[in-house]
């Protein structure tokens, strides 16, 4: 864990060092002295409000399956699946960390699998709302966008890819199954086999898969308004995300770029800078902000302030606040158990008087 914090940090100074050569550094550094304590800790703040609407955004949709979960342990679930994001390539390890984190407390793991991931999709198909919605608005910001507007072309490509390939893995498991299958015997699928060890990998992919689908199916249709809720609550979410880096850019650059605009760069660059394999987007993220918001506003060092003040507070604050939660907070095992009425909810903590009675 320590070993991946300090190459995260590395990575990120490394990257952010290269940037620093093609702005003027002097400018960035004298604006960041010049930062006020406001300014920092707003992106910090927002990121909490996002690990309570998000907690919120479990409880609703784990009760219609029969889980009552816990704000703490969703609260603690969002902290520590954020940490985990932020130290692995890409930010992919978040959603497995989640995973296992509900199956230890004792939830079924294929509950857990689906609310996780049933998640992966409702971000994609918010995420092309807003893109769509704001279609007109995207083209304009291209021309603005100067050699960033390959970033932002990218970025609507990828979405739209991500979003019909996870529709058509989570209503049809059998084209992913079918694809598994073919690769079983393939180069790829014996070095899938040696790496997993397990020659049976393709079979036991086919019938998660199966399981997950159907229970995609049973989320999404039988439980249609907490799935439109938990929508709505991440459109929220997506909104303080931006508001997070929004508050220093302005401040710094002393242009208020119209909402709507900024929320689509906000997107477009974070979805393409997760495709850079650095530990939780580290540099990568700061690179396509700096590149795309530096010619939107004509203040490419102002804008590097803005973005590495929001990066300080939204990222580099919780990788610390994240890695001292992990470190002393303890996951307690199978403490989820079903009452008389087949709830799964916690344990009730028993008090010392009441076993001697």
């Amino acid at each position: 864990m320590v070993k991946n914090i300090i190459t995260v940090l590395l990575i990120s100074l490394l990257i952010n060092i290269v940037i620093g050569l093609f702005v003027d550094i002097g400018k960035t550094l004298q604006a960041i002295k010049e930062v006020s304590f406001v300014r920092l800790v707003t992106p910090f703040l927002c990121i909490m409000l996002v690990y309570v609407i998000d907690t919120f955004r479990y409880i609703i949709v784990f009760r219609r399956l029969n889980v009552h979960l816990s704000f703490k342990d969703g609260f603690y679930n969002n902290i520590i699946g954020t940490l985990f994001s932020n130290l692995t390539p890409s930010a992919t390890g978040g959603q497995p960390f989640q995973i296992y984190h509900y199956t230890k407390l004792g939830l079924e793991s294929t509950t857990s699998s689906n609310v996780v991931f049933s998640r992966i999709m409702e971000s994609n198909l918010v995420q092309l709302a807003i893109i769509l919605i704001f279609f007109r608005r995207g083209i304009n910001l291209i021309a603005m966008a100067g050699k960033g507007s390959y970033l932002l072309i990218v970025g609507m490509i990828v979405t739209v890819v991500i979003t019909v390939v996870l529709i058509l893995a989570f209503t049809n498991a059998h084209l992913l199954n079918a694809l598994a299958l073919k690769l079983d015997k393939s180069r790829l699928g014996k070095w899938i086999a040696k790496v997993s060890k397990d020659d049976k990998w393709a079979e036991k992919f086919c019938v998660w898969t199966d399981d997950l689908s159907k229970g995609f199916k049973l989320l999404w249709v039988g439980n249609t308004a907490a799935i439109v809720a938990d929508l709505a609550l991440y459109l929220v979410d997506q909104l303080i995300y931006a508001f997070a880096l929004y508050v220093p850019l302005t401040a710094f650059v002393g242009i208020a770029i119209p909402v709507p605009e900024f929320l689509l760069t906000f997107i477009l660059c974070s979805l393409v800078s997760a495709f850079i394999p650095t530990p939780g987007a580290a540099g990568s993220i700061e690179a396509s902000f700096v590149l795309v918001l530096g010619a939107i506003t004509g203040k490419p060092a102002e804008a590097m302030s803005a973005i590495l003040i929001w990066r300080l507070g939204a990222f580099y604050l919780h990788l610390l606040f994240g890695s001292i939660v992990y470190f002393t907070v303890p996951i307690k095992a199978k403490i989820y158990t079903k009452d008389e009425r087949g709830i799964l909810r916690r344990q009730r903590r028993v008090k010392v008087n009441e076993l001697g009675t």
